[in-house]
């Protein structure tokens, strides 16, 4: 079977990620993967993107052209998408001739949506955000007016409100998919529920299939060894927060991370503690409410995660709003407890008191409760270390992974009512006012 997995990056965020590990995950289990980016990182030569020089620039900037209408309105680039820009997409796929594409996060200037109804192969697409289903953010922040209002007024629009971008983006989006033959997945339980109240997914069935991780790889080391390797001490009980741009995403929870830790200052507790952060786009060494902290950068391999993982005891998630974040994912497969928030996908990553804690209320204080309790209970972290584990081994591997997306495939391939070639379809896209 000829796979084409579509997504605008191969390596950079978590979904890049994702789709990454799926396209690998294909290949071993034997269907002939090809990955379609806007800009490639990595040196696959099944991966096809721009990887340097002048085209790679130029998928640089896409983003940015394809923002500035968004960005006018008073949005932030990564906050909200509106992917209105034409591209090579349909003839890159055409010449590889796949069976099925499988989009995943198509924005920053990637694929229109008039490009998708023309893509005339059985088609399926997975939501690693609430992007699919609202009138352009990527996480509605709790407005709820994608299921309400039709996106209408978007409060993150502070300028041209009348305009009604995101409403009539909504429109457009239902539109396409109204008139294309797509299958839809979802990461996570949440997230499915999201698409069920949404126009542009409310009577189609989503497919909840969770993000996978090559088990072999990502596993728990020695904890003495990997604490060698950064350089950490052996005497303190290591917090880890990490995301791509961990420290200045409010949608990650570090405000609440630094709550937790100025509720403690001052205590036995805060004494004992060290804070690691990745994903910061610096390095540096000081304290935090008094607490020892470390901002490590950017870790470029999976080794080096790896290691990171195994060196903490605590992996801290405090998402306010979040699908399947591969963070969670990957620290339970090297053994690595998680506390977070009781939102989004996070009920489908830990086992709460288990593999890990859900705090019962999104605030530092709750934070701090569930590491108290974390700590308070003889044995619990070595207990729930083996249960995040075996947990990963359920869910989240990718023999698993590769599996139930070859039986989704091969279900689309079956029922596929599209005999035309790719760019070909008819496009119905003009009346809903959509490029």
């Amino acid at each position: 079977m000829k796979v084409a997995v579509v997504c605008s990056f191969d390596l950079d965020g978590g979904a890049a990620r994702a789709a990454y590990r799926l396209h690998q995950a294909l290949q071993v289990h034997g269907a002939d993967s090809r990955m379609f980016v806007q800009v490639r990182t990595s040196a696959d030569p099944t991966v096809e993107g721009r990887s340097g020089g002048l085209t790679k620039l130029i998928g640089r900037i896409r983003p940015l052209i394809d923002h500035a209408p968004a960005k006018w309105m008073g949005t932030r680039l990564g906050q909200f998408s509106v992917n209105w820009l034409p591209g090579d997409l349909l003839a890159r796929l055409a010449s590889f001739n796949p069976d099925v594409v499988h989009l995943h996060w198509i924005n920053a200037g990637f694929v229109s949506l008039a490009q998708i109804e023309r893509i005339g192969r059985p088609l399926l697409w997975t939501a690693h955000d609430m992007w699919p289903f609202t009138g352009g953010c990527h996480y509605d922040e709790g407005c709820e007016r994608y299921a309400t209002a039709g996106c209408t007024p978007c409060p993150m629009h502070t300028r041209g409100s009348s305009l009604n971008m995101a409403g009539r983006r909504l429109t457009s989006k239902r539109a396409t998919l109204d008139t294309t033959q797509l299958t839809l997945i979802s990461p996570s339980r949440w997230l499915a529920s999201v698409g069920r109240r949404s126009a542009t997914a409310a009577n189609r069935e989503i497919l909840v299939i969770p993000n996978g991780l090559d088990l072999s790889r990502f596993k728990p080391i020695d904890k003495a060894t990997a604490r060698s390797l950064f350089g950490l001490p052996t005497d303190k009980f290591i917090l880890l927060f990490g995301a791509i741009k961990s420290d200045a995403n409010p949608r990650k929870g570090f405000a609440q991370v630094e709550e937790m830790l100025r509720r403690a200052a001052g205590s036995l507790l805060a004494d004992s503690l060290l804070l690691c952060v990745y994903g910061t786009d610096t390095k540096s060494v000081g304290t935090l409410h008094g607490v020892p902290a470390r901002n490590l950068g950017h870790l470029h391999d999976d080794e080096a995660l790896v290691a990171l993982y195994s060196a903490a005891d605590i992996f801290l998630a405090p998402s306010l709003q979040d699908n399947l974040p591969n963070t969670v994912v990957e620290a339970s497969a090297c053994g690595l407890p998680s506390i977070a928030f009781n939102i989004g996908g996070m009920p489908d990553l830990i086992d709460d008191g288990i593999t890990g804690m859900l705090a019962k209320e999104i605030n530092g204080q709750a934070l701090l409760v569930a590491l108290q309790q974390a700590l308070h209970q003889p044995g619990w972290l070595a207990r729930a270390a083996i249960a995040a584990r075996q947990l990963a081994e359920q869910r989240f591997c990718s023999r698993l992974f590769a599996a139930r997306h070859m039986e989704a495939y091969a279900h689309a391939i079956r029922h596929s009512k599209m005999p035309s070639a790719i760019g070909k379809a008819v496009d119905h896209s003009t009346s809903a006012g959509h490029p």
